[in-house]
C-alpha cells in the first residue's frame, strides 16, 4: 500500500506500514522521556534567565513566550505566566495585550477544568475591543466551556443548550479566523467530518500538514486530526499510523497533555495488548500529575481502572495457565521419578542376575572341565582295560592249544 501526501513541497509516501516498529519507537521514545524533559526544562529555564534580563519593553513578551512554552508542559505554570503578562499589560497600559492576556487566560481556565473562573473573565471581556488574535482565543474559551458543560451535564435541555451555545461560537471563532489558516481548518475540518464530508476532511488536513514541521508538536496536533478522519473511514491501520506519529512526536517533544497516547491505549486494551495499554495508559498518567493534577483526570483514570483491570485479569489467566502446568509438570515430574526409581530397582535386579549367571557359568566352567578330565581318565582307564583283556584272552588261547 502506498499512500502519499504533501510535505513542504516534498512527498511523504507511507509504504508497507510497520506499526510493531511505530510501536517499538514509541516505547524507546518513552524510556527517553526524562532526557526530552530536562532538555526541554533547560529551554525553560534559559527563557526564565532571559526574561531576568529583558527590558520594560522586552518583559511583556518574553512572559507571554513563557507562558505559550509551558501551556502543553505544565498547565499550572502556564497560568501563572499569564496572569503575570495581563499583570505587566495592566501596568504598562497595553490593552490591546491586555485583552488577548485575558482571553488566553480564560482559555487556559477552561482547559485546565476551571469552568466558572473562565466564565468570569470571558464575561469581564468586550469582545468588540479585542484584536483579531485575542478574538480568536476568547471564542475557543467559550467554545471549551459549553463543550465541557455540554459533555458533563445530565440533564438532557442543559445539554442542548450548550451544545447550541457551542455551535454559536465555533460559527463566530471560523468568521474571525482566516480562511485557509491554522486555526480556520483546525476547528473546520471536525465539521467536516461530522458532515460526512471525509474526503474533503482529507484534503483540509493535508494543507494543514504542510504548515507543520514534522516531528514538531504542531505536527502532532495535525497527525491526531489525521487519525480521526481515517477512523471515521474505517481504515484503522492508518489511523493508529497517524496516531503513534501524534503520540511518538508528543513523547519526544516533552508534551505532558498526552491526549494522543491515552487514545492508542485505549485502541490497544481494545485489540486485546492489554500490557501495552498498561504501560502507555500510565506513562500518561504520570506525565497528567505532572501537567496538572486536574487535567485530563476524569478522562484517564476510569481508562486507568479498566485497562489495569483488564491486564489484571490477562495475568490472572497466564497465572491459571502456569498453576495448571506447574501441576501438570509436578505429576509428570512424580511419575518421572517412580519410573527412575524403577528403572534403576529393575537395573540393580538385573545387575544381580548378570551376575549371578557369570557366576553359574563360572561353576559350569569348572564343572565341564572337571567332567572333562574325568571323561579323559575314563578313556584312558577303558584302553588300559582293553589292552589287559586281549592279552588275557590271548594266554587263554596259549593254555587251550
Amino acid at each position: 500500500m502506498v499512500f502519499t501526501i504533501g510535505r513542504t513541497q516534498v512527498p511523504l509516501e507511507v509504504k508497507d506500514i510497520d506499526l510493531p516498529d511505530m510501536y517499538r519507537q514509541i516505547d524507546e521514545a518513552i524510556s527517553q522521556s526524562p532526557r526530552y524533559i530536562a532538555d526541554y526544562e533547560e529551554k525553560i529555564s534559559l527563557a526564565k534567565r532571559t526574561l531576568e534580563a529583558s527590558t520594560d519593553e522586552q518583559r511583556l513578551m518574553q512572559l507571554m513566550e513563557i507562558s505559550r512554552m509551558y501551556e502543553s508542559f505544565c498547565g499550572d505554570s502556564a497560568q501563572v505566566y499569564t496572569e503575570r503578562a495581563l499583570e505587566q499589560a495592566l501596568q504598562d497600559g497595553y490593552s490591546e495585550i491586555e485583552g488577548e492576556c485575558m482571553a488566553r487566560l480564560a482559555y487556559l481556565c477552561t482547559f485546565l477544568g476551571s469552568q466558572t473562573e473562565s466564565l468570569t473573565l470571558l464575561g469581564r471581556m468586550n469582545p468588540h475591543a479585542l484584536s483579531k488574535e485575542a478574538l480568536i482565543t476568547y471564542y475557543r474559551a467559550y467554545m471549551m466551556v459549553y463543550s465541557n458543560l455540554s459533555s458533563n451535564t445530565q440533564l438532557q435541555q442543559m445539554r442542548q443548550e450548550f451544545g447550541e451555545l457551542y455551535a454559536c461560537y465555533m460559527d463566530s471563532l471560523l468568521m474571525a479566523a482566516p480562511e485557509g489558516s491554522e486555526m480556520y481548518c483546525r476547528h473546520r475540518e471536525p465539521q467536516l467530518v461530522d458532515e460526512g464530508r471525509l474526503e474533503e476532511a482529507l484534503k483540509m488536513n493535508t494543507q494543514r500538514l504542510n504548515m507543520t514541521s514534522i516531528g514538531s508538536h504542531a505536527n502532532a496536533i495535525v497527525c491526531y486530526s489525521r487519525y480521526t478522519i481515517y477512523r471515521e473511514m474505517g481504515d484503522m491501520e492508518m489511523a493508529k499510523y497517524w496516531l503513534c506519529c501524534s503520540a511518538l512526536d508528543d513523547v519526544r517533544n516533552a508534551v505532558l497533555d498526552q491526549m494522543s497516547l491515552i487514545s492508542l491505549a485505549e485502541l490497544l486494551d481494545a485489540e486485546g495488548d492489554t500490557e501495552r495499554a498498561s504501560r502507555y495508559i500510565s506513562f500518561t498518567w504520570e506525565c497528567n500529575r505532572r501537567y496538572s493534577p486536574r487535567m485530563r483526570s476524569w478522562q484517564i483514570a476510569p481508562l486507568l481502572t479498566a485497562i489495569e483491570q483488564s491486564y489484571e485479569a490477562k495475568i490472572q489467566r497466564k497465572s491459571r495457565i502456569l498453576t495448571i502446568w506447574g501441576g501438570v509438570v509436578t505429576v509428570l515430574s512424580v511419575f518421572f521419578v517412580v519410573g527412575l526409581f524403577c528403572l534403576f530397582r529393575q537395573r540393580g535386579q538385573l545387575k544381580a542376575a548378570r551376575q549371578q549367571l557369570e557366576d553359574t557359568n563360572k561353576h559350569l566352567v569348572d564343572t565341564n572341565s572337571k567332567l572333562k578330565w574325568m571323561n579323559d581318565w575314563a578313556n584312558k582307564c577303558n584302553a588300559e582295560w582293553q589292552a589287559e583283556n586281549k592279552k588275557l584272552k590271548e594266554k587263554i588261547h596259549e593254555t587251550n592249544q
